[in-house]
């Protein structure tokens, strides 16, 4: 009778574990290699990227255009999210980190700064940065500054929600 009664727990624990696998994956789309040959990067998203376009405008006056490659994940408490965009010559002027600090201070105007490095990818200068607001979303940024190619890899997440594939989509990241 025992023996029974451990097998059905251990058979009802299967059927938890085999759904409970089936609401994860379909939270969390499997990872996709995505490359931008006008953006020259390479990285992986949870599964495929939408994209857009729009111009921004700098304080200087001028305007740049900013790419924006992102997917949703977590039923939209996480986003994945590759910007870039070009500024003109006479905008980038001083070290690549005071420009970096720079970015990094509007990002996080009005929110709270949590942690902040310096960091580089294949000899290219970057920060990385997280940051949470007022509503518990969660920022976690990396950005690098190849020569007038700004690049920005942003993860947001809900308060109470994990970016359970945060490593994977930073840690791909490669600029071409």
């Amino acid at each position: 009778m025992r023996i029974r009664r451990f097998s059905r727990f251990w058979m009802r624990m299967a059927v938890v574990l085999f759904l409970l696998a089936g609401v994860a994956s379909a939270v969390d789309p499997p990872m996709q290699a995505f490359t931008s040959t006008d953006g020259r990067f390479s990285t992986q998203f949870p599964g495929a990227p939408k994209q857009n376009t729009e111009d921004v405008s700098l304080k200087n006056g001028g305007t740049a255009k900013l790419y924006e490659f992102f997917s949703e994940a977590d039923n939209g408490n996480t986003s994945y999210i590759v910007m870039y965009n070009d500024y003109a010559a006479d905008v980038i002027n001083g070290a690549p980190q005071t420009m970096l600090a720079k970015t990094r201070d509007g990002a996080v105007a009005g929110k709270t700064l949590l942690s902040d490095v310096e960091i580089e990818l294949g000899g290219v200068p970057g920060r990385a940065y997280t940051a949470t607001d007022s509503d518990g979303w969660n920022y976690d940024v990396h950005e690098y500054l190849a020569g007038v190619r700004f690049y920005q890899l942003i993860v947001t997440t809900a308060k109470g929600h994990t970016a359970t594939q945060r490593d994977a989509f930073m840690n791909a990241f490669k600029i071409l």
